[in-house]
Parts: C-alpha cells; sequence; structure tokens
C-alpha cells in the first residue's frame, strides 16, 4: 500500500473522528436546562390516538439525548367533562367510567412518585413517564372494561409506592388531581378539539399539533435552538456512516 494511498486512509479516518466527537460534544450529556422546550401533553388514558402517540412517538424518542432538551408535563384528562356534587368532583370521561379510573391512576403517579419531581437532570420523572407509557401499552380494553396492570408496570419500571397511588386513584385526592388537570385543559380549550393535543412553549399551533402525531421528532427539533442532538441532525449521522463505509471499503480493497 502507497504513502499516499495510507495518507488517504487515515485522512478518512480523522474525518470520522471529528464528525463524531462533534456529535458528543452536541449530545444530551451537556446541560441543557436553560433552554429546554415546554411539552405539554393533552390525552387521555384509554383514547387508542393517545396511546399509540405515547408508545409509538413520545415515549421512544425520550430514550436518547433528546430526552435533555424537553420540560415534559402530562395531562391525562382529554375530553372529560366535571362538575362539583356534595363536597367532591364526579367525572363523564370520553371512553367510559374506566377512562376516569385511569386517568386518576395516572394522575396520581404524577404527583406521588418521587413527589412529582424531575429526575435529576431531566425536565420529567423518568419513572413515572416509564410507568404510564406502561399502562398506556399494556392495558386491556374490552367493550366498556378495561383492566390496568398497574402491578407489572410497577414492578417493570421500579415503582416503589403503588399502594399509594391506588389508594390516591380510589378517593378524593385522585379527583381532586383529575380536577386539577381538567382545569388546566380547559385554559387550551374546553373541550379540547383533538386528543391528544400537543402543545410547545405554551402555544397551541395546528400544524406542529398535527406533525407530532407521526413525527414527535422532527416537531421537537423545530424549537431546539442550541446544541441540537443528533436525532434533529439525520444528515450528520449519514455522514458519518457514509465515511465509516468508505473507509471499511478502500481497507478491504487494499489488504486482500
Amino acid at each position: 500500500m502507497s504513502i499516499s494511498k495510507v495518507f488517504y486512509v487515515f485522512s478518512l479516518a480523522l474525518l470520522v473522528v471529528a464528525a463524531q466527537h462533534d456529535e458528543h460534544q452536541h449530545s444530551g450529556h451537556m446541560n441543557h436546562e436553560n433552554h429546554r422546550v415546554a411539552v405539554n401533553i393533552y390525552y387521555e388514558s384509554l383514547c387508542p390516538d393517545s396511546r399509540k402517540f405515547f408508545t409509538q412517538q413520545l415515549y421512544p424518542s425520550l430514550q436518547g439525548n433528546l430526552s435533555n432538551f424537553v420540560n415534559l408535563t402530562l395531562v391525562p384528562y382529554g375530553k372529560t367533562k366535571m362538575e362539583f356534587k356534595t363536597n367532591e368532583y364526579e367525572f363523564d370521561c370520553h371512553h367510559g367510567p374506566k377512562e376516569c379510573e385511569g386517568n386518576k391512576i395516572q394522575a396520581c403517579a404524577l404527583k406521588l412518585i418521587d413527589q412529582g419531581k424531575p429526575t435529576e437532570g431531566f425536565g420529567f420523572n423518568k419513572v413515572a413517564v416509564g410507568f404510564i407509557n406502561c399502562l398506556m401499552d399494556k392495558t386491556e380494553k374490552k367493550g366498556d372494561n378495561a383492566t390496568f396492570p398497574t402491578k407489572d408496570c410497577a414492578e417493570i419500571n421500579h415503582v416503589n409506592n403503588l399502594n399509594l397511588i391506588e389508594n390516591c386513584a380510589a378517593h378524593s385526592d385522585g379527583s381532586n388531581y383529575l380536577a386539577n388537570l381538567g382545569t388546566q385543559t380547559n385554559e387550551v380549550s374546553n373541550p379540547l378539539k383533538s386528543v391528544p393535543t400537543i402543545v410547545f412553549n405554551g402555544q397551541f399551533k395546528a400544524d406542529d399539533n398535527a406533525l407530532a402525531q407521526t413525527n414527535f421528532v422532527k416537531s421537537l427539533c423545530q424549537y431546539i435552538t442550541k446544541d441540537k442532538p443528533s436525532e434533529c441532525n439525520g444528515a450528520a449521522t449519514l455522514s458519518i456512516s457514509l465515511a465509516s463505509l468508505i473507509i471499511a471499503s478502500v481497507f478491504a480493497k487494499f489488504f486482500n
């Protein structure tokens, strides 16, 4: 192999290293607290579209560097209607009484898992979000009935206060928490025009909401203005893969 060819391969290797270093510099290892995007999700525990969005768009996107760029607020209320009667709230949920139960379980989980505090370094509680994603994914609904796998989801996500969450959901605390989520929802729209509704930085935009349903990453990346993570830069990732492929091809050619 000639010196010029060695230099060529070495130069390509440097290109890959530089690109990978640049990608690392823009990864979630940095502190992005000052420029996180506020994301509010208004949804329902038994809504098919909500479940699809949560399990196929929102939760998967939070498993990488993108999770460092989000201040996430989950609002499991949707198109529920509420009325205050005899010292307590009564709810009429979009998908029936079982959905009210599911909404209350999630409302209590958001309040009680780690006292509702975000995981250190993140704009949301990772345990609570994982627990809720599990419920959205594994809840079985047949007709007007539904079975919420709270025990299994608690074990999978290391939730250590499930008894408190279930007691909360069955009593007035759960109703009060859900009523508070109803107030938040009604401030956006009363009633919601669609479920789920996704709001970025406190301002509802129909185009953003529609895009988020099918490509949450793309919709979120529009609002990240500094140190964009690799998930927002498919071209850079592609160039790294292409450079790696070129190097492998060159070595195969000259050493075989």
